[in-house]
This record gives C-alpha cells, sequence and structure tokens, in this order.
C-alpha cells in the first residue's frame, strides 16, 4: 500500500494541497477538471518506487477548494510553481491530463529549466465556433455535480464500481458547478496553439483511443512539430483509470530518457 504525505500550500493564490509518495526524480500530475488527485489513485503505486510523486488539488478542487477558484490557465501554473518552489522542486516531469495538460504546457512553456519533460493526456485544440457550438452540452455537463453510474460508465472503458463512483460525485461535489465551468471557460479562453509554440522540452502527446480529443492530433501535431504521440488502446479520456499501466509506463519512458540524455 502506497503512503501518501499531504501538505497544504499557502501561495498568493490561497492554500493548495499537494499529495506525495515515493522517492526518487520528481513527476508532477496534474488532473483534469472536477476531479482531484485521486484520478491518478490507480498510477501513483506505479509510479512510486522509482519516482518522487507529486499530485496536487487544482485550485478550487479538492482539499485546495479554499483556493481561488476562476484562475487563467497561465494563473493556474503560476499557482503551481509556488507550491513546487515550497516543495523544493525545481526539475520534473510535468504530467498533465485535460485541463491539467493546459496547465502543465503553459508551466513548461514559462519555466522550461524546471519541467525535465511533458506528458499531455487528452488535449485539445479547438476553434473558438467548435467551444461556441459545444458550449450548452459543456454547461449541462459540469453544471450538475452528482452523475449516474450509466452516465460515467459510459465515459469510461473500464469498468465503474461503486467506490469510483463516490469519490468521482464526491469529487465534482467539492468542486461546484460554478467552479467547474469556469475552468472550462478558462480552457477555452487560453491560446493554446501560442503555449504550445513556445515549448522547448521533450513532449508527448497521449490519446485515449476512444477519448473526445484524438481528433486534434494532427493539429496538436502541427503546434509542436517535435512531440511525440501515442494512442492508448481501449481507453477513453480517463487514461490514468482506464488503462494505468499504459499511462505509468509512458511516464516511465519520458522521464528516464531524458534522466539518461535520450
Amino acid at each position: 500500500m502506497t503512503n501518501f504525505q499531504e501538505t497544504i500550500v499557502t501561495t498568493t493564490k490561497g492554500p493548495i494541497a499537494f499529495q506525495e509518495a515515493g522517492t526518487g526524480p520528481a513527476v508532477i500530475l496534474l488532473h483534469g477538471n472536477g476531479h482531484s488527485h485521486h484520478e491518478f489513485s490507480r498510477v501513483i503505486p506505479l509510479l512510486a518506487d522509482n519516482h518522487r510523486v507529486i499530485s496536487w488539488d487544482m485550485p478550487g478542487h479538492g482539499a485546495s477548494r479554499m483556493a481561488t477558484a476562476t484562475l487563467s490557465i497561465e494563473e493556474s501554473a503560476d499557482a503551481l510553481r509556488e507550491g513546487l518552489a515550497h516543495l523544493g522542486i525545481h526539475d520534473a516531469a510535468i504530467v498533465g491530463t485535460s485541463i491539467g495538460a493546459f496547465i502543465a504546457a503553459a508551466f513548461a512553456a514559462k519555466n522550461p529549466s524546471e519541467a525535465r519533460a511533458l506528458v499531455l493526456a487528452e488535449m485539445q485544440l479547438r476553434t473558438r465556433a467548435w467551444w461556441d457550438k459545444a458550449w450548452p452540452v459543456v454547461e449541462t455537463m459540469f453544471g450538475e455535480c452528482v452523475q449516474t453510474h450509466d452516465y460515467v460508465q459510459a465515459r469510461l472503458e473500464s469498468p465503474l464500481d461503486e467506490a469510483l463512483l463516490a469519490r468521482w460525485n464526491g469529487d465534482r461535489q467539492l468542486a461546484g458547478a460554478d467552479t467547474m465551468i469556469a475552468a472550462m471557460a478558462a480552457l477555452r479562453d487560453h491560446p493554446i496553439a501560442t503555449t504550445l509554440s513556445r515549448i522547448t522540452v521533450p513532449t508527448l502527446f497521449l490519446f485515449g483511443e476512444s477519448g473526445p480529443t484524438v481528433d486534434c492530433a494532427e493539429t496538436l501535431g502541427l503546434s509542436l512539430p517535435g512531440a511525440r504521440q501515442q494512442v492508448i488502446p481501449q481507453a477513453g479520456h480517463f487514461i490514468s483509470i482506464d488503462q494505468p499501466q499504459a499511462f505509468a509506463q509512458a511516464i516511465e519512458h519520458i522521464s528516464t530518457e531524458q534522466r539518461e540524455g535520450g
């Protein structure tokens, strides 16, 4: 059983919770909207034997719910840097999923010497017209905190048990609808193509084979031509839940490669 240590860091954006396990080169895990560090509960034990694994609760989420919830992507990246500095981390592989991928990319673009490598899972690059058309669906998806078993199961490729459903809805309730919708607005409004054009560190884009962002692979590749791409079979938007072993292996590979100078 993996032992976790929680640290609440006081930042200019409010108190932010970081969970830590393991020792070794640092790996930072940034979860998606409406979730918490628990999104990576199946992955952390696979990494903690060889890495110092740090997972946060994004501002406005989980144990960080008292922090400012209406942050831009850039402001969230700045809050992350404050927290990591407090923990003495200035060199890490940064891993983000969904909105966490946007924050990871913004962090690396602004602090290239502090990001050893990037894993950007389920990132999307959309036009404003696409977002305007999709926004009623976004508001419906995040406007209600509690989701049914069938609704959540439809978003996963792996079986959904009652414990995971309780955690899923518990995290969404802690965040609240206003926070989740504000996070989606921050994601929508962030100029991700510009951010990607500034990234100089080795980067891997990860997609779930049946996830909603794999159609963005080509445009993301054009925005960051040197990046690698990997599609994970039998995974949807939540790769770390559906295929934790493959998710952890992708992180291990790029992190080890960079430490060895590959």
